[in-house]
């Protein structure tokens, strides 16, 4: 029998967190801190592009948006930036500066997060001359979507990270857990260094120190302002099983 023939486009978000991602061309910087009025709403980041062929990119943004168990959702933002340019065809090897304004309102009472969403189109979207990118049989395309991150912050802006909340939970093996809230109630994105934090029972008894080897994974996580994170530790081997009341503190950077 003949074998069918398929062409296959695929879409990779490409995210990256302080690590560096081979692939067809790169955003630097990843991300940037705008003032929301003022020279510093206009900043530029580089498009780069250190492979062998040229790539057809645009430039368009989104909302950033997480809840509490840190998963992300986006929202069209296109109109409160300017991206010049907004579409650009790249040579093998070269570099184009994009210049990004803020439109939005210069007075926001906290901290707003975006993503600037680079994305590869087809290189006959962008260069009508362009002969169509035929592929050969079996061979999949891939365009990448690049994801970097900007952050609105106004002025004086700062964060503050504390529990607001814990409760029992089970593992598959009845095992018992402690789910704990981190609300960050400033106006800046916080990033958690360390926390100090007590548990008691709701219905009153001695509070026990949740032992810092169990908070390990809050250590170096990030809480966008505004917003609350749960995360998942060992129950405190000496506190009874049961609802819970939580209070303590937590040491942050910007």
């Amino acid at each position: 029998m003949k074998a069918a023939l398929f062409v296959i486009a695929v879409a990779v978000i490409v995210q990256l967190v302080g690590e560096t991602a081979s692939a067809a061309y790169q955003l630097e910087p990843i991300s940037r801190v705008f003032a929301p009025s003022g020279s510093q709403a206009t900043q530029s980041f580089e498009v780069v592009n250190p492979g062998p062929e040229r790539v057809a990119l645009t430039i368009s943004f989104a909302t950033l948006e997480r809840d509490e168990a840190y998963a992300e959702s986006n929202h069209d933002a296109d109109d409160n930036f300017l991206a010049y340019p907004s579409q650009l065809v790249l040579a093998a090897g070269a570099r184009q500066t994009v210049r990004v304004t803020w439109l939005g309102t210069a007075t926001p009472t906290r901290e707003l997060t975006f993503r600037i969403i680079v994305t590869q189109v087809p290189i006959e979207a962008l260069d009508p001359t362009a002969a169509p990118d035929v592929q050969p049989v079996g061979q999949v395309r891939v365009l990448l979507n690049y994801r970097g991150t900007v952050f609105i912050r106004p002025p004086k802006a700062t964060p503050k990270v504390s529990p607001s909340g814990a409760v029992l939970v089970m593992d598959k093996d009845r095992h018992a857990l402690l789910s704990l809230t981190l609300a960050n109630s400033g106006t800046a994105m916080g990033l958690v260094t360390s926390c100090s934090v007590r548990i008691a029972p709701a219905h009153g008894g001695p509070e026990e120190v949740v032992p810092a080897a169990s908070l390990a994974p809050l250590h170096h996580t990030r809480i966008l302002a505004g917003d609350k994170r749960r995360y998942l530790v060992a129950w405190p081997s000496d506190l009874e099983v049961g609802p819970v009341k939580v209070s303590g503190r937590c040491s942050v950077e910007p």
